[in-house]
């Protein structure tokens, strides 16, 4: 029997895609994880009504925290337990949602929270 020679290294190749797709899956973990601690800030932010007196105007005419959250919140007040546990099953949910989307087919629509900055920095 006769094989023809492989021309490249298909173990080199299928290591190379694992790993370009762990690495796509991690950044997107992060993302989300961005995205659920964002949501629970702002909510928090709105809560307290920071937004009243906070510097981004962006802020003030929504009448809702529209910024970064850390910019309005004190230090340390998304650090708590209860707080974090919000921010895991919010994350949780993107993920079900992820997976929902993948079995029916259809593309997943989430609202990117935008951070902004104070005017002048940049």
């Amino acid at each position: 029997m006769h094989t023809t020679p492989r021309l490249w290294d298909a173990d080199a190749l299928k290591a190379h895609a694992q790993a370009a797709s762990g690495l796509v899956t991690s950044a997107q973990a992060e993302q989300d994880w961005k995205r659920a601690t964002i949501y629970v800030e702002r909510a928090l932010s709105d809560k307290s009504r920071h937004f009243e007196t906070c510097r981004l105007p962006a802020c003030r005419r929504a009448r809702r925290c529209r910024g970064n959250p850390t910019v309005c919140l004190p230090p340390g007040a998304g650090t708590s337990a209860k707080v974090q546990a919000v921010i895991d099953n919010i994350y949780v949910t993107i993920q079900q949602q992820r997976r929902a989307s993948v079995y029916d087919g259809r593309k997943l629509d989430l609202l990117d929270p935008v951070t902004r900055k104070l005017p002048g920095k940049r």
